[in-house]
């Protein structure tokens, strides 16, 4: 590995300070404490040249209890360093082999700790530093996967005035000879500043095995988490899988908390690779217990007591925020929004807000200094699929443009906005565009240059995503390949073409800060809130707005909305002819078909199209979750509520339909008729069963029968061909109100249907 140079540019050896620190470890029940002193020569910019380590027993201190590890644990002799030194040399006084090898782990990684903050370095780049870039590439690619995945360098949030204090640490360990074998764990931990109390809030832990130079990343087990945890603050702890890590996976990311009556333990011991990825563990927490606090603890268990009273002699480090958060909203504001007062106090504020100076610029990067090579693969393929989940594509995308190059038409009640060019060209995309300015945009909605972003954006869902998703999908947008595109400027009438206006707007109805999980609910419910609220942002289409354009908040969420001159139906109660089972929802949320519901039409095709590409534990999360908010429905009675409606009407009762009826047996019966439909151009939906015959409005039924489907959500289900260049408007409400009297008679008619397939027919146009 190779020195950095002296900044002087001279050929004179570099000043070194010397640096010792020593840890302490309980050997065993007889053994007492055993000494663990590190010591290295450094220079000031961050070069440890001579490496020794020096491991003694001090039985003087008495036996200290049980010690940390059961008998049968076999303490492994430790390499002379884990990091690559000029010098290193290894020191045992008294029978070493006492001492396990998570004890050597635990001295090595807290000084490394100790020693970039002695030097002001960031701890991660010390250790990269000291790992050659060849020979150690698997070690390098393990920690930046598991830093990338944990948003290692993005500082917490924390509330003015709270009592805890939060804090993060790293520790990393891995053995060269054999199969290589790698692991980093990044540790998230809230320390109350009068108790002592340690609360760990988040663990992220992977270990690589295979490639030495690209290793298969595996995420840590819950039991392997929960131990290591309680045995670094002596009480017992859960885990369980984040709200943002995807289940299909083997997880990586666990929230931690007080331990559970009952867990499921996966069969099995752990094998020796998984048990070796639980050696950084103890250091870990001892590093984040010292960002919080700015105490070292050298000595394991970290018991509250002995925390509490050397917070009472130290000074925490100061903790550095993005920026001043933005206030969530109040009551009074929640009061305000549901009426006309709340566009009066909102249009103050906005014109407010006009006055006064916005939002400050967010200096440029270098064009083209990211890429694909700045992120491990696993990130970006995350980044992908978050941006699948969010449908980046579908509104970046003008019809017959480039993908992302922006410029599609969004129209709205206060004009038409065209959506943005988000790749990364430097002119006309986001290539100037840091990480801080692309969150900034995602969770307030406000641009690089300070301009406010119009709501028909949806950052007040992109804003509860979390931040190793955001950055992931910041990574996977920035590396994708350029197009230069400028697409039209938006223009809105007065008063909303002013930019500044939509401040006061986000005061009203903005609530910029991240998910949080329900702990009463089980992970999979979390997972499906946590996409439906955020990168899925269901409401968008599926909750009504109010007059300002907000969701509306209450018993209206998900009770049904307007995309796109569409009629998104409401996700809550049981609307539709047959109830909407958990299995159902799965199977048209995956495939886009359901013989119960019928088939993904209009802007829920491009929906389906990304959700077939996600994971389909995620797809299974998002329909548990929004199955949960309706009552419990029984498959039986559904499928028995499902045959019934199959056949719809007998054709007597609309026999005052006989147009329509000819139309429709003309037309359509050779693919939608109860018996005869032979589906020669894909699956077969049911018209008794059909969704979009059942709604309020004949928008949906209307928009099929103009359009039909040319571009399917998934290529199984085929496409259906469109009528709007065959029958006039007359001939196509003949056909829509037999349709609606044969196959949900239970409905009323609807009326108007000339005059709304005329508008529908201009929509086209």
């Amino acid at each position: 590995m190779a020195d950095v140079p002296p900044r002087t540019g001279t050929t004179a050896p570099e000043p070194t300070t010397h640096r010792t620190h020593t840890y302490r470890w309980p050997a065993g029940q007889e053994a007492g404490l055993a000494l663990l002193e590190v010591s290295v020569d450094a220079t000031p910019w961050g070069v440890l040249r001579s490496y020794r380590y020096r491991v003694s027993l001090d039985e003087s201190a008495g036996a200290s209890g049980k010690g940390l590890f059961a008998p049968d644990w076999q303490p492994a002799s430790p390499q002379s360093t884990l990091y690559r030194h000029a010098h290193a040399s290894l020191t045992f006084d008294g029978p070493a082999p006492a001492v396990p090898e998570h004890a050597h782990v635990f001295a090595r990684e807290s000084f490394m700790d100790e020693t970039a903050s002695e030097l002001a370095l960031d701890p991660v780049e010390l250790r990269l530093r000291h790992l050659d870039g060849n020979e150690d590439a698997g070690a390098r690619e393990v920690v930046r996967m598991v830093t990338e995945r944990a948003a290692w360098g993005r500082e917490t949030r924390i509330d003015a005035g709270s009592q805890w204090l939060s804090g993060r640490g790293f520790a990393m360990d891995g053995e060269r000879e054999g199969e290589p074998n790698w692991s980093a764990w990044v540790v998230d931990i809230d320390v109350h500043r009068q108790t002592g109390d340690v609360a760990m809030r988040r663990v992220v832990a992977g270990y690589g095995e295979g490639s030495a130079s690209l290793p298969v990343l595996h995420g840590v087990r819950h039991t392997l988490i929960e131990s290591a945890v309680s045995l670094a603050l002596g009480h017992a702890s859960s885990a369980r899988p984040t709200h943002d890590e995807v289940a299909a996976s083997a997880p990586m990311s666990f929230d931690i908390a007080a331990a559970l009556s009952t867990r499921d333990t996966p069969d099995g011991l752990p094998t020796p690779a998984e048990q070796r990825a639980a050696s950084p563990a103890v250091a870990a927490i001892a590093n984040a217990i010292f960002d919080a606090t700015g105490v070292r603890l050298r000595q394991p268990p970290f018991d509250s007591q002995r925390l509490q009273a050397k917070l009472a002699g130290a000074q925490p480090p100061q903790p550095i925020h993005h920026g001043a958060a933005a206030p969530r909203p109040g009551r009074i504001k929640k009061l305000l929004a549901g009426g006309g007062i709340a566009g009066f106090i909102g249009g103050l504020v906005g014109l407010a807000c006009a006055i006064i100076p916005g939002p400050r610029e967010i200096a440029p990067i270098a064009p083209g200094s990211l890429g694909a090579s700045t992120w491990s693969a696993a990130t970006l393929e995350r980044g992908r699929q978050i941006a699948l989940a969010g449908d980046c594509a579908v509104c970046h995308t003008a019809p017959g443009g480039q993908k992302n190059a922006g410029g599609f038409a969004l129209e709205t009640p206060f004009g038409t906005i065209y959506s943005t060019n988000i790749t990364p060209d430097p002119e006309t995309g986001i290539g100037l565009w840091s990480y801080a300015a692309f969150e900034r945009a995602m969770r307030k909605g406000i641009a690089r240059d300070g301009a406010h972003l119009y709501p028909a954006f949806p950052y007040t869902a992109f804003a509860k995503m979390s931040e190793p998703d955001m950055l992931a999908l910041y990574a996977y947008l920035i590396s994708q390949p350029p197009v230069k595109h400028a697409p039209p400027k938006t223009s809105l009438p007065f008063p909303m073409n002013l930019r500044p206006t939509v401040a006061g707007w986000n005061w009203l109805f903005h609530d910029d800060s991240e998910f949080k999980p329900d702990a009463s609910k089980s992970a999979m419910w979390n997972r499906g809130k946590y996409l439906v609220d955020g990168a899925a942002h269901c409401g968008a289409c599926h909750t009504p707005r109010n007059r300002l354009g907000a969701e509306k908040g209450g018993l209206a969420y998900l009770a049904g909305g307007e995309a796109e001159g569409w009629d998104a139906p409401a996700l809550v109660g049981h609307r539709g002819p047959v109830p909407w089972t958990e299995k159902a929802l799965f199977d048209y949320l995956r495939t886009g078909f359901s013989r119960e519901h019928g088939v993904a039409a209009g802007p829920m095709g491009p929906v389906v199209t990304g959700l077939s590409e996600l994971p389909e534990s995620d797809v299974k999360a998002i329909a548990h979750y929004i199955t949960s908010l309706s009552p419990k429905v029984d498959e039986a009675a559904a499928a028995s509520a499902a045959q019934k409606q199959s056949d719809g009407a007998d054709v007597v009762s609309v026999m005052g339909l006989e147009r329509g009826r000819q139309t429709f047996e003309t037309a359509c019966a050779v693919c939608h008729a109860a018996s005869g439909g032979v589906g020669h151009l894909g699956v077969r939906p049911l018209m008794g069963l059909n969704t979009s015959v059942a709604q309020n409005r004949p928008d949906n039924l209307l928009h099929v029968l103009h359009n039909g489907i040319d571009s399917p959500a998934t290529a199984e289900l085929g496409y259906m061909p469109g009528f709007g260049d065959v029958y006039d408007d007359r001939q196509m409400a003949e056909l829509a109100a037999y349709i609606r009297a044969r196959y949900a008679p239970d409905q009323p008619a609807w009326t108007d249907l000339e005059q709304a397939s005329a508008q529908v027919r201009h929509a086209a146009h």
